[in-house]
């Protein structure tokens, strides 16, 4: 197990449920640990196994979840 954090800047978040939606997308993914959301801040902190998910995967579920990210 190698685990690693990432940080991104996520955009379009402008209530407590757009926080609900970008975690519970995450958290679904197979190697997640942690995820720590902060509107205010337009910020996802995601610990993860990078043996069994990598940062596109992640991108993706957020972005999946209808908001942008860098």
């Amino acid at each position: 197990m190698s685990i690693e954090t990432l940080t991104l800047k996520v955009y379009g978040m402008t209530c407590e449920g757009c926080e609900t939606s970008v975690i519970n997308a995450v958290s679904e993914l197979a190697g997640v640990q942690d995820v720590e959301v902060n509107r205010p801040l337009e910020q996802a902190v995601i610990t993860y196994d990078d043996e069994v998910l990598d940062k596109i995967q992640i991108i993706d579920a957020v972005e999946g979840s209808g908001f942008s990210t860098t």
